[in-house]
């Protein structure tokens, strides 16, 4: 596509790490560019790459080829954007970094994973496997990589890309020689005008346009992802295999069995592979969906079981991702701060005794409604209520479990770490963990959840330094 481009303009509107990317990419080889942001230093450094910066809702679209437009920005609800709807009303054709990518390098390998919650780690987990087992390989897209800034891979080589709701609908040539979807709960619903928009745009991941026999992994443990195994299942048109995961029932595919055990239940294979029990660096059933995705592609690669198994062992944790943070005088600190909505709580809690939960920031769709049936299992001892949303999340929870609104993070950690050091003198609790795990967005008091889960860190790093002066 790129070297189509040559006499032609392209107009990139956003330029953080994917749009700035971009600019250096088209920039090398010769192609005008026009580009905008509304941060100004971000166009000064765009400037400085050799991209003509222009307020694109002042530029006539008729010279442009593509709007290369960041996947945060609306396109299409809950309305366009102005500089959106002059592309469109111009007949450009607005894309993504990771459609012009795609569909300039066409010879490796592409490997698409998608979900609500769990995709950063699947990707991670893949991308391990592969590497450890000296396979070319490269990791990027949604999970923090612009594809421009991935060394370029041979045709033996395989990208495993992060793949948003956002990106797959602005991605219209992607071809994935393994597509896998985790999971699907309410999010983003805003942008998509409505669920069914949402899960709409989850499904593309597996519109393929060229390649055959390929493999789509579905991890039907919801409904939605379910119906979405069912469909590919029923489609009499299909060139490729499908195969279902679940970590808390038998399917025909691979599964985790009442004991943690991973079964191989294939038409070829039946038999046990191994216990996830002995995969410290990935226990929790919030792990097990994570690691069967990754399993069942690293098959399909052409992995054994024993070298998938011996990388699954030397995996480190993502930051920010039930990440262990250190343990204080027998209290362990867990940070979940990419728990930005009740699902992705919900599958760390319940891996999890004697919790105490810290939770708010700014209110997803559907609020911690998932997680209220949570509270009456025992497992969570107390609640720690902070953010934007503390006084709803805090009426919603005081009555089942005792809860205390702190409003800032630094509070309710050490609220917490007083408050467990406390029952764990009193014998009320074995081994307490305070747990970060909002199940929120970070905007309300931070930029991003990764800048939340740093100054959580910070603050337990601070109460260690008070504990361990000598």
């Amino acid at each position: 596509m790129i070297n189509s481009m040559l006499n032609k303009s392209v107009a990139v509107f956003g330029l953080g790490k994917s749009g700035m990317a971009v600019v250096r990419e088209l920039k090398q080889r010769g192609i005008h560019i026009i580009a905008w942001d509304n941060n100004e230093n971000l166009r000064n450094q765009a400037a400085q790459y050799g991209a003509s910066i222009q307020n694109l809702i002042d530029v006539d679209f008729s010279s442009i080829e593509f709007l290369v437009i960041s996947p945060g920005i609306p396109h299409t609800y809950p309305e366009p954007h102005p500089i959106a709807k002059k592309a469109k009303d111009a007949g450009v054709k607005i894309i993504d970094d990771i459609e012009l990518f795609v569909s300039t390098y066409t010879q490796p390998h592409y490997i698409g994973i998608t979900g609500s919650n769990g995709k950063s780690t699947t990707c991670a987990l893949v991308y391990h496997i592969l590497k450890e087992n000296d396979i070319e390989t490269a990791i990027g897209g949604n999970f923090g990589i612009p594809v421009f800034d991935l060394p370029q891979l041979s045709k033996d080589g395989w990208y495993v890309l992060e793949m948003s709701s956002y990106q797959l609908e602005l991605t219209p040539s992607m071809d994935f020689d393994v597509a896998a979807i985790l999971n699907i709960t309410p999010d983003h619903l805003s942008r998509h005008n409505g669920l069914e928009g949402y899960i709409n745009a989850k499904e593309k991941i597996f519109n393929r346009k060229t390649k055959k026999d390929v493999l789509n992994v579905v991890a039907v443990d919801d409904e939605h992802t379910k119906k979405i195994f069912k469909n590919l299942s029923q489609n009499s048109n299909k060139s490729y295999k499908t195969i279902p995961v679940s970590f808390d029932k038998k399917v025909d595919g691979f599964y985790v069995n009442n004991k943690g055990i991973l079964i191989d239940n294939t038409k070829n294979e039946k038999k046990e592979i191994f216990d996830l029990n002995e995969l410290e660096n990935l226990n929790g059933k919030h792990n097990w969906q994570n690691i069967l995705v990754a399993f069942a592609i690293c098959k399909y690669v052409g992995l054994s079981v024993p070298k998938i198994i011996k990388a699954l062992k030397t995996f480190a944790p993502l930051e920010h991702r039930a990440e262990y943070v250190k343990n204080i005088m027998g209290v362990d600190f867990i940070n979940d701060s990419k728990a930005t909505n009740a699902d992705a709580t919900k599958y760390t809690i319940q891996s999890l005794n004697d919790v105490y939960w810290i939770i708010g920031g700014r209110k997803k769709e559907g609020g911690i409604d998932l997680l209220i049936p949570e509270l009456s299992k025992g497992y969570i001892k107390r609640i720690f209520t902070i953010g934007e949303c503390e006084k709803e999340f805090y009426n919603q929870v005081k009555k089942s479990v005792p809860s205390y609104k702190c409003h800032k993070l630094d509070k309710a950690v050490n609220k917490a770490f007083k408050l467990a050091l406390k029952d764990l003198k009193k014998g009320s609790v074995k081994n307490p963990v305070i747990l970060l795990s909002p199940a929120c967005a970070s905007f309300d008091q931070y930029n991003s959840f990764e800048q939340r889960g740093k100054v959580f860190k910070n603050i337990v790093e601070q109460i260690y330094l008070k504990y361990n002066k000598d």
